[in-house]
This record gives C-alpha cells, sequence and structure tokens, in this order.
C-alpha cells in the first residue's frame, strides 16, 4: 500500500503530460501543449515519440486498462490488509478464549490445595515469583550446590518467593521431603506423577542430547504449564498481586539476587508501591545461548525462564506442549521456532543480558580468551551462570569445581 501511494503522484503527473498530447482524450490550446512539451522535456521525455505514438488509439486504450489495473491493485492491498487485520484480532480473541479451557482439564492432576494457598498470600502490588526446578537423583549434588547458592545469595533477602521443587523420581521426593527447607520462603515439593499422567521420569544422570535426556526435557512444558494452572487457579493476571514463574536449570550458580533486574525488565520498574499495579511488559523472558543459530536471533536458552501469566504465555505453554509430546525432542529448538512462529501471535518475548545471565561458552570459555581486566568485570556483572556448552555429569561438576563454584560440600542434605 505505501509503495502504491508512493508512486500514484509522479505516475499521475506522467500521465496527463502524455495524455496532453492526444486529441481525443483532451482538447488543448497551442500554448497549452507548448507548456507540455516543455514539461515532458524536463522530464527528460523524448518529445518526437510522444507526439506521434501518443496520439494513437492503441496508447490511450493502453493508458486507460493501466490505471484500471492500479487501481485494483489499490483497492486489492487495501482489502488484504482490512483482512490481515481481521484474521490477528480473531486469532488473539481464540488465543484468549483457548486459556478458559486449557486451564481447567488440569486440576485432575494438580491435588495440591497448599500450591494454591501459598501464592494468595503476596502483597498488592508486589509481584510474586514462583521459582521452579526439577530435580532427580542423578543431578541431587547439583540440586545441592544450586541450593547452597540460592540460600546464600536471595532467600536471605527474599520473604516473597515460592519454591516448587518437581522429584522426577521417587527416590529423590523421599530425600526432599527430609531437605530442610529454607526459612525464608515457602517451599512446595511436588512428585512428578501429580503433574503428568505417567510415572516417574528417568533417575539417571542423562547426557545431554541422548534418548533419556530427550524424554526428560519433553516433560518441562508440562510441568510449567500445570504449575502455572495450579497457581491461582490458572487466571491470567489483571494487575494486581502479578505472578511469575522463574525456572531455572539445576546446573545453574546464582552468584547475585536476579528478582531486582528481572522485575525492571518485565515490569519496568523495581519499585514495590503498594499503588503500583503491575503489567508485563512481556509474556516469555529467557537467557540467550547464541546471538543467531539456524537463522534464529536471539536463539533463547529454555535453561532459564521467565513466564508471566498471561493467556498468550498459557497457550504458548500447551502449544509447546503438544509438540513436545508428539514427538520427545530437545525443547529448546521447537521453543525458539514456536516463539516466532504466526501460531500465537502478538506473544511478547525478550532476552535476559548475556552478561547478567551468560551461558557457558561465555562465562568458562570466550572471556577468559580477552583481557584479565574485562573478564574480572563482566564476571562481576554475572547473577546466573549456566553450566552448559558441556555434555555430562562429571565435566560439568569439574568445571564448577575448577572455578570456584561448587558448594555442595556446605551442607549435608
Amino acid at each position: 500500500v505505501k509503495g502504491a501511494l508512493f508512486i500514484i503522484p509522479p505516475l499521475i503527473t506522467q500521465l496527463r503530460i502524455i495524455l496532453s498530447f492526444s486529441p481525443k482524450m483532451s482538447r488543448f490550446s497551442g500554448r497549452s501543449s507548448r507548456v507540455s512539451l516543455v514539461r515532458a522535456e524536463q522530464l527528460g521525455m523524448r518529445t518526437s515519440r510522444i507526439s506521434s505514438w501518443s496520439r494513437s488509439r492503441s496508447f490511450i486504450y493502453a493508458v486507460r486498462a493501466t490505471a484500471i489495473v492500479i487501481a485494483i491493485l489499490i483497492v486489492n492491498a487495501l482489502i488484504s490488509f482490512t483482512v490481515i487485520l481481521s484474521r490477528i484480532d480473531i486469532l488473539q480473541q481464540n488465543s484468549a478464549l483457548r486459556v478458559e479451557d486449557i486451564c481447567p482439564s488440569r486440576q485432575r492432576y494438580i491435588l495440591r490445595d497448599e500450591l494454591g494457598s501459598n501464592s494468595n498470600d503476596t502483597h498488592r502490588g508486589i509481584s510474586s515469583f514462583a521459582v521452579v526446578l526439577t530435580v532427580n537423583s542423578g543431578f541431587w549434588d547439583f540440586f545441592v550446590n544450586w541450593d547452597n547458592h540460592f540460600q546464600d545469595r536471595v532467600v536471605n533477602k527474599s520473604d516473597e518467593l515460592l519454591l516448587v521443587i518437581i522429584a522426577q523420581d521417587a527416590d529423590i521426593y523421599d530425600k526432599l521431603k527430609t531437605w530442610p527447607k529454607p526459612k525464608a520462603s515457602r517451599t512446595i515439593i511436588i512428585p512428578v506423577y501429580d503433574l503428568t499422567k505417567g510415572s516417574s521420569a528417568s533417575a539417571r544422570a542423562e547426557d545431554y542430547d541422548s534418548v533419556g535426556y530427550k524424554s526428560l526435557v519433553s516433560s518441562r512444558a508440562t510441568y510449567l504449564l500445570n504449575v502455572m494452572c495450579s497457581i491461582q487457579g490458572g487466571k491470567p493476571n489483571k494487575g494486581d498481586d502479578d505472578l511469575v514463574i522463574l525456572y531455572s536449570d539445576i546446573d545453574t550458580v546464582w552468584l547475585k539476587d536476579p528478582f531486582p533486574y528481572i522485575q525492571t525488565k518485565l515490569f519496568g520498574s523495581n519499585n514495590n508501591d503498594t499503588d503500583m499495579q503491575h503489567r508485563p511488559n512481556y509474556d516469555i523472558l529467557a537467557a540467550v545461548d547464541d546471538d543467531e543459530y539456524n537463522n534464529v536471533s536471539p536463539y533463547y536458552c529454555t535453561g532459564y525462564l521467565v513466564i508471566a501469566q498471561t493467556p498468550a504465555s498459557i497457550a504458548f505453554l500447551s502449544l509447546w506442549e503438544e509438540e513436545l509430546i508428539s514427538n520427545p525432542q530437545l525443547n529448546q529448538p521447537v521453543f525458539n521456532t514456536l516463539l516466532r512462529s504466526p501460531k500465537i501471535p502478538g506473544i511478547r518475548h525478550g532476552d535476559l543480558g548475556q552478561t547478567e545471565f551468560p551461558p557457558g561458552r561465555l562465562y568458562f570459555d570466550e572471556w577468559a580468551k580477552g583481557s584479565r581486566e574485562v573478564e574480572k568485570r563482566k564476571k562481576m556483572e554475572t547473577m546466573v551462570v549456566h553450566n552448559n556448552y558441556i555434555v555430562g555429569h562429571d565435566a560439568k561438576r569439574k568445571r564448577f569445581q575448577e572455578h570456584g563454584l561448587w558448594m555442595n560440600n556446605k551442607r549435608q542434605l
């Protein structure tokens, strides 16, 4: 449409000049003809050709046909644009309506009333964060390491956190039930069979890209969606007592309290004024693994996600779940693909800074290749580091140990 509107004025001007030579189309005086010829010469047009060919009947018909075609194209473009807008509006309405059907069906699998009651005592105007983890027996030591950092850097500074730990096998559930819960945060331990129709997941420390690993990570959307639907009855926020789910892999280390940063990024302010009614600027925020990968930019990491309770995010989690259940796979590629697909129009997604939330390739490798001062400065700004871009339980643990980030012997659980 913009292109058509841009070319119409000069096109009309040139057509008027050309048509001025046709006695059938216009009755110009000699003076008008001379003015037209001068104007044509100014435009670089050969007047001899104009005066001869433009008088022909075929030329007049060609001009008329061209004008009609242009008019049809403009009208068609305007109609198409209107149809597209109406379809987007319908899709958005369908997305919102669909949310009402997603969460009620989940209540059959969530039998934990405490999950909802623990999230309803937030202060008005203050965003409530639910930190969600998945733990299995194979990575128990990584959970202990994660917990030690979490309690030192975060728990002692905040009493507004809800910690939801999903036990992926029976042994880890029994172990977690005897785990001393942090005093400053509310903690809920949920066995995986309360979140899915199936049995427990793998208890092994599965290697990346293995069949067992794909099976484990393909359940992530289901876990997050069921937790989202259970807290506050699955009702998307209207601006008060906002709920935000923060999912974290347990091969991360929290070096600083990330919540002020996330609060500012998500809501535009970390001010807990009781008169404020926060409305999230994003539906989903995610850490970044790479600036560009497979023609996707930025390429998000599903190991650290911030998800606001909105119709768009609930609809997205449902769609993500469908893709993973139909074909167990690495959850990250399909996550990035779906965020950019037209299936959920208008979903607002953004990135968490790579300096504040760096992947393993930056924090442990690439930053070390530069000057010592630059590496030190960047690591001083780091809030959460992800021990990815390395395969294997033992290799991950060794890298943490080499960089002084292994604290699992501090408390014996």
